[in-house]
C-alpha cells in the first residue's frame, strides 16, 4: 500500500521501484524514514529473502519480524561472523563477571559477620572474667548480677555469654515465641 499522496514506502524507495498497494513493505518502512534504515536489511538478507519471509509470518508478528531482522541486519554489518550473537555473548560474560562480583560481596559479609561474632565473643569472655575476679574487688555485686541473670557462680564462659549477649538467631526466637505461648 502506498504511503502518503502516493509516494513509496522507505523500502521501495530504496529499491527504486514503484510502491504498489499490496507492499510488504509499506506499513513497515514509511515514507517519511530514510531509505537507509532499509539500506541494512537489504544488504545482509536481501529484499526478496526478506519478502518471502514476511508472507510466511502471520500478519500481528510482522512488526516484531522487520525489528528483529532489522536489528540482525545492524548487528551483521558491525560483525559480520558473529552477528547479534557476539553481542549476546558480550552480555553474557558481563552477566557472569557481576555474578562472580555479587558472590565475592555476600563473602565479604558473612566474613564481616563471623569476624563480629568472635569479637563479641572475645568481649563477653572478658566480661565474664571480670565477674570471675576475687570479691574483694566487686563484693557482692559481682555475684547478685550474675544471680539476676540467672547464672550460678560456678557457671561457664559460654553460658554466661549465651545469657548476656542477645543474638537474634531464628531458633533462639523461635524458642522465645514458644515459651511466651505457654505462660
Amino acid at each position: 500500500m502506498a504511503t502518503g499522496a502516493g509516494s513509496p514506502c522507505g523500502a521501495c524507495k530504496f529499491l527504486r521501484r514503484k510502491c504498489t498497494s499490496d507492499c510488504i513493505f509499506a506499513p513497515y518502512f514509511g515514507s517519511d524514514q530514510s531509505p537507509a534504515q532499509f539500506a541494512a536489511i537489504h544488504r545482509v538478507f536481501g529484499a526478496s529473502n526478506v519478502s518471502k519471509l514476511l508472507a510466511q509470518v502471520p500478519v500481528h508478528d510482522r512488526c516484531e519480524a522487520v525489528a528483529t531482522i532489522a536489528y540482525e541486519a545492524q548487528a551483521r554489518i558491525k560483525d559480520p561472523v558473529y552477528g547479534c550473537v557476539g553481542h549476546i555473548f558480550a552480555l553474557q560474560q558481563q552477566v557472569a563477571v557481576l555474578q562472580a562480583q555479587v558472590m565475592q560481596v555476600k563473602a565479604q559479609l558473612a566474613y564481616r559477620a563471623a569476624l563480629s561474632r568472635v569479637l563479641e565473643d572475645q568481649q563477653c569472655q572478658e566480661n565474664f572474667s571480670v565477674f570471675l575476679q576475687s570479691d574483694s574487688e566487686y563484693g557482692a555485686d559481682g555475684v547478685l548480677l550474675m544471680q539476676q541473670m540467672g547464672c550460678r557462680e560456678d557457671v561457664s564462659a559460654q553460658e554466661f555469654c549465651r545469657k548476656r549477649t542477645p543474638h537474634h538467631e531464628f531458633g533462639e526466637l523461635q524458642a522465645m515465641a514458644q515459651r511466651m505461648m505457654r505462660s
